[in-house]
């Protein structure tokens, strides 16, 4: 199966993470190998702690700093920028589904993403480029649905839409 990239774009407070922990735990309960991306705005922002003996090992220098717990493995890079969705598709090989939350910057332009849109007006559509599925409480048009009693049904169209 080639991956496929999901897209959930909305302003902060939208509704983005709840939407992102559904549509990972809907596929997996279907048994698809999911990844996730999540962007984060603020400059400063480091998954580290200042004292760790990882973040002494950055500061030292490396680059990257792998971590590896018997449960877990993390990689921070440094420096390293995310500038075109394939430098998102190659961390998640070996996946059959990549959930972004945010990456509006990279997406908006893109119709390489199957998007979802939480937005507060229709106005807000017209700025985003390809096919958009949109949710919203509010928005009564065409292809919006409500989270979250309309799940089901968003969710049915979203696997249409993977496994063509």
């Amino acid at each position: 199966m080639v991956l496929k990239v999901v897209a959930v774009l909305g302003h902060k407070k939208s509704g983005k993470t709840r939407l992102v922990t559904m549509l990972i735990k809907a596929l997996r309960d279907m048994n698809y190998k999911v990844a996730s991306a999540k962007h984060v705005h603020h400059v400063d922002f480091s998954i580290d702690r200042p004292g760790k003996d990882s973040w002494k090992h950055r500061e030292a220098g490396a680059n990257p700093t792998i971590i590896i717990s018997p449960g877990e493995v993390a990689i921070m890079l440094r420096g390293k920028k995310v500038e075109a969705l394939s430098d998102l598709v190659k961390m998640a090989e070996g996946s059959d589904v990549l959930v972004l939350e945010g990456f509006y910057g990279l997406l908006k332009e893109s119709d390489d993403a199957i998007k979802i849109a939480l937005v507060k007006n229709a106005e807000e559509l017209k700025t985003m480029k390809g096919e958009i599925i949109a949710t919203f409480e509010n928005l009564n048009e065409g292809g919006v649905y409500r989270l979250p009693e309309e799940f089901p049904q968003l969710f049915k169209l979203l696997l249409d839409k993977i496994s063509s």
